[in-house]
């Protein structure tokens, strides 16, 4: 029989074999072949049918492969559910079904005791692992709870920053688009809370504070020049002079700087008010080390205890200023005008005055006239050539200081200690130097005249022999009387220093 390629062999088969169970039925001859032949035929007329056949045996392998499929999901599902609850039940009755077998391999009472111990250890060995199992839940929960909390934290910080954010964008407007001074002051307040609640904003905030500062509380363009020369420094102090006082909110600002709770925040950074106009600020106890006050005018300005080490103080106007037990060490104050200046109890170490190092500090032709220097401690000050004039120095420590052709006259320096000091050439007409400690001092040209003669004033022999080149000193106008006192001192021999000074 020839296969055909359209129609199935089995479908041709089934419709032979009903057309034989018909012929059959009815009693009529023929043969297999004609069956099939009639078959073929009848299906080559009905295609549809042949169509639908198909259909049903794919639809059918298509059933039979999802129901297989079902019900191996089932199952294993089935199998996912209790295999927890099987296993709970295994390790419940293990001990059981081990005491069991154990009773049966050990019949004699000492094998049962051997036995029980067996199952004792078990359970013990059971309860370590139930143990470990539990900590590892626990470890476990707790990097979960961990992360949890991390990941709140985090959400936490986003949301503290955009309100800080939002905080600092409200202060700055606040400061600097109204003109209600008011307001102004509550915006300054405000960058202050936001710098205490926010470390790493701190310094953003004292550069906006300080640059206000610059640019509202700025000197006039003719003082910012540097004087050249005395009568420009003379001008310039008259045109500080008529300056106002500090402002309202620019003082907020200066008290927000003085308070602020850490400068170590500042991050090595400087503060800077230079050129600025602080005349009578309240800068009480500050923390301005470091800071940049060039040119500033602090004249009047209250500087009690402030902490001025290492600030640059060239050319500021410091006239009037409060700076009583004030820290300036290292600090540089060339030109600057220190006119009746309280400096009683600061330290000076490392500062300079008039190109004077007070111990390394820079002063040079800086003006120290009428200024409060009692008991100040100016060890090996660099003050050549400083106007210290009518100066208040008495008990001053001015050891090894350089004082050659520093201008002295009148100065009160009774009590002070000299010893070392360099004041050759030096202006101490009319100086008051009662108890004075000169021992070693270089007095090379040094013009002592009237300080020796009144009585009010009076140098001792002893004081003046103490000192070195002391017969090189100036002490009468005329020079021919000058050279006859210096004989009569050479001739008093019970004047002479019992330490011969080491010249």
């Amino acid at each position: 029989m020839k296969k055909t390629r359209s129609i199935p062999r089995e479908l041709i088969e089934d419709k032979a074999h009903k057309i034989w169970q018909k012929r059959d039925l009815e009693g009529r001859d023929g043969t297999a072949e004609s069956d099939w032949n009639e078959a073929k035929e009848y299906l080559e007329k009905h295609r549809g049918e042949v169509f639908l056949w198909k259909l049903g045996k794919v639809l059918n392998k298509s059933g039979k492969l999802i129901g297989r499929k079902v019900r191996v999901s089932l199952g294993f599902l089935w199998k996912l559910l209790t295999f927890p609850f099987l296993l709970l039940w295994r390790i419940l009755t293990l001990p059981v079904w081990v005491f069991k077998t154990l009773h049966g391999l050990f019949a004699d009472s000492d094998s049962r005791a051997f036995a029980l111990d067996i199952v004792k250890t078990f359970i013990s060995a059971f309860g370590l692992v139930a143990t470990i199992f539990a900590g590892v839940g626990l470890f476990l929960n707790y990097q979960g709870a961990k992360e949890d909390r991390k990941l709140t934290q985090e959400q936490l910080g986003t949301a503290q920053e955009r309100l800080i954010t939002e905080r600092f964008s409200k202060a700055v407007e606040q400061l600097g688009k109204n003109k209600d001074t008011t307001v102004r002051i509550g915006g300054i307040y405000a960058l202050e809370r936001i710098a205490k609640d926010s470390p790493k904003d701190h310094w953003t905030i004292m550069e906006v504070l300080t640059s206000y500062v610059r640019e509202n509380s700025s000197l006039p363009p003719e003082s910012k020049q540097i004087p050249q020369n005395e009568q420009e420094r003379e001008q310039r102090q008259k045109e500080l002079e008529k300056l106002p006082g500090v402002s309202i909110d620019v003082q907020a600002i200066l008290t927000v700087i003085r308070r602020r709770e850490d400068p170590d925040r500042d991050r090595d950074e400087t503060i800077d008010l230079s050129f600025t106009n602080l005349k009578e600020a309240n800068l009480d106890g500050a923390d301005l080390s470091g800071a940049n006050l060039d040119g500033a005018n602090l004249s009047g300005a209250d500087l009690f205890g402030a902490d001025l080490s290492g600030a640059d103080l060239d050319w500021a106007d410091l006239s009037g200023a409060d700076l009583f037990g004030a820290d300036l060490n290292g600090s540089s104050l060339n030109g600057a005008d220190l006119r009746g200046a309280n400096l009683d109890g600061s330290n000076l170490n490392g500062s300079s005055l008039n190109g004077a190092d007070l111990i390394r500090a820079d002063l040079d032709g800086s003006s120290l006239s009428d200024a409060y220097l009692i008991e100040a401690d100016l060890i090996r000050a660099d003050l050549d050539g400083a106007n210290l004039s009518e100066a208040y120095l008495s008990g001053a420590n001015l050891s090894e200081a350089n004082l050659s052709e520093a201008y002295l006259s009148e100065a009160y320096l009774s009590g002070a200690n000299l010893r070392g000091a360099n004041l050759s050439e030096a202006d101490l007409f009319g100086a008051v130097l009662i108890r004075a400690y000169l021992s070693g001092a270089d007095l090379f040209g040094a013009d002592l005249e009237t300080a020796n003669l009144i009585e009010a004033r009076n140098l001792t022999p002893t004081q003046i022999k103490s000192a070195c080149n002391w017969s090189k000193a100036i002490y009468k106008e005329d020079e021919s009387e000058n050279l006859k006192y210096i004989k009569q001192l050479k001739q008093d021999k019970g004047s002479d220093p019992k330490e011969i000074p080491n010249c």
